[in-house]
Order: structure tokens, then sequence, then C-alpha cells
């Protein structure tokens, strides 16, 4: 207890830093190896303490990632994304043929675009931990078909309209998608395709609202050879006005097979974030709501999240995250968390 009681106070301590880039989900790269490869590199350690005694305060490697990115032509790149932690993986393979900013066709493995959270890259997460819907409904920890890292295979068209001649304000960005719907890494189990999508708008400047959507079929980890028929649709809103961001998101999914009843489920998260000290302090307060099952009582779960950053420069930062987690049932269980993360790149 005195252990766990110190560490708890130095995680206090730190946490007394954070915000600096207020939810971009811009990706730049840092080291330049030629003119047609930009490398980077990411790694994430973490420490949790959880109140559930039953669970073990623990150090763990969370993320090693080497990204490779570049054009081998004019209008014609590439991205390969690996991660080490863990069991290797590859995350992302991309090829994308780029012949207007309205039109790029992209063919390969990368995050499917049904849940904005699910977009975010670890370089630019606002908390820790991701939101429970992205966890649940968008192929990640939760998800009843595997934790897929939030990806797929598959063929899909991306792009973007702006207005102005030298600023070129984006206002409309559009993803529509054909995928394999099994994750990745791995050939499709049936014969069948799922489609995705998401459209989003920008009425003012730093204001986006969104639409999204997935349908299609997979097999869930409990019953690996029936087809499941599933979907999902949502919305979103991210707005960012000088030192503050407010983002929001829904997501609604139902899933059905011969085994499986017809389940749905939802979830929402409000976010709010602060900036009080440019490039270095990151405040965020977050809550996150879970429900399971629509047709159940009493099983809605609610994270109330603190979080805190502070960066030693743009690449590498230190995080800390309370979460307050209360429960619908009668009975609560012991799932509050604190989480300390150091992230350094290049």
């Amino acid at each position: 207890m005195v252990c766990k009681s110190v560490i708890t106070l130095l995680l206090c301590v730190i946490t007394l830093s954070a915000f600096s880039q207020s939810g971009t989900q811009v990706e730049t790269y840092n080291v330049k190896v030629s003119s047609k490869l930009e490398l980077r590199g990411l790694t994430d350690g973490r420490y949790q303490l959880f109140e559930d005694t039953a669970k073990i305060d623990a150090f763990d490697l969370r993320r090693a990632r080497l990204d490779f990115r570049g054009d081998i032509a004019p209008k014609v790149g590439y991205r390969l994304h690996l991660e080490f932690a863990g069991t290797p993986k590859i995350l992302d393979a991309t090829f994308v043929y780029k012949p207007f900013d309205y039109l790029n066709v992209n063919v390969g493995q990368s995050k499917t675009p049904y849940c904005y959270d699910n977009l975010y890259s670890p370089w630019n997460l606002l908390t820790i931990n991701r939101t429970q819907i992205d966890n649940a409904l968008s192929g990640r920890e939760a998800d009843l078909y595997g934790n897929q890292n939030g990806r797929d295979i598959g063929l899909w068209l991306t792009g973007k309209f702006c207005v102005g001649d030298e600023t070129k304000r984006p206002i409309l960005e559009y993803h529509l998608g054909v995928y394999n719907g099994t994750g990745i890494n791995v050939a499709d189990n049936n014969g069948e395709k799922d489609f995705g999508g998401s459209l989003r708008l920008s009425p003012v400047k730093d204001l986006w609202i969104s639409g999204r959507f997935y349908t299609g079929h997979g097999q869930t980890t409990e019953d690996p050879g029936i087809t499941t028929d599933r979907s999902r649709y949502g919305g979103d809103i991210s707005y960012k006005y000088k030192n503050f961001l407010i983002e929001g998101e829904f997501i609604a999914g139902s899933d059905e097979s011969d085994s499986l009843a017809l389940l749905e489920r939802n979830g929402y998260y409000v976010t709010l974030g602060y900036t009080p000290i440019k490039d270095k302090l990151q405040v965020v307060v977050r809550l996150d709501n879970y429900d399971p099952n629509t047709e159940s009582i009493d099983n809605i779960t609610n994270k109330y999240i603190l979080a805190a950053s502070w960066f030693f420069n743009k690449n590498t930062r230190i995080q800390l995250e309370y979460n307050l987690v209360l429960e619908e049932a009668e009975t609560q269980n012991e799932n509050n968390l604190i989480a300390i993360q150091f992230q350094a790149g290049f």
C-alpha cells in the first residue's frame, strides 16, 4: 500500500501539466531518409494503478512502432506502418493514387472510417485510452469481432473540396470504401463485402460536422463459423476556438446471426479541451457513455475522465489520466483507474 500511495502521489504531482496540439489529426513525418521515403517512430510506456485489488498494478509497453511513408511518383504514394509491441503486426499497408485533391484512390489495409475517435493517431490522442464506443464498435479490444486495431483490408476513395485561392480552407471531406470485413492481416472468410463511409462538412472555419456508416458481415470470436450481419451509424462534431476544443460523437450498432439474437448497442462521448500553455500544456475532461445492450436495463457505463499532457516537444510528452467509472447497476464494480504514459517519438 505504501508503494502504491507513493506512485499515486508522484502521478498526481506530474498531473499539474497538460495540452498543446488541440485535437488535430494531421500526421507529420520528421526523418527524411531519401526523396521517396519518410520515417517516424513511436513508443508508449504506461503504468496503471487499479482500484480493483484483484488487478495487478503494472508497467506495460503499449506501442513500439515504425511508420514509413513516401511518394514514388508525383501522384503515387505508399505507407507501411509496423507494430512491434506484443505480437508484431502490420497495421497499415496502403497504396494511393492522387490525381486530384477531390479524388484519391486507396487500396490496402488501413483504419475504417465509421468512428471519429478511431481515426485519431496515438500521436494526437487527447487521452491515454480510447473511448468505449471506439473499443466496442470499431474493431478494437472490446469488439465482438476481435481486436483489429480499428482496421480492415479493402479499397476506398477519399477526397476534399476547398475554398479560397491561397489558404484553400477545406469545406468538405469524404471517405467511401469496400472492405473484406474480417480485420487485419487475414483473408476474407465469407463471400460478402462490407461498405463504410463518412461525409464531413465545415460550414465555418474550425467547425466540422460528420456523418458515418458501416454495413456488412463478419464472424464473431464466439461463433467463428457463423456469419453475423452488422451495421454501424453515427455522427460527430468538432470545434476549435482559440485555446479551446469541443468534440462529441454518437455511434449505434446492431449485430444479428442464427446464433446471436439481435444485439443493439450505442454510446456517445463529449470532450472539452483547453490549452493553457501553447505547445506545452493540455487539459482534457470527458464524459464517455456506453450501453452494451439497449434492451437491458441498468447496464450503461459512464466514465468521467480527467486527462493531462505535458509536451517536452511535439513528439515527446508525458500523460496522466484518471477514470471515474460509474455503472447503472446496483452493485458497482471497482473500475476506477489512474494511468500514466510516457510517449517518445522521432
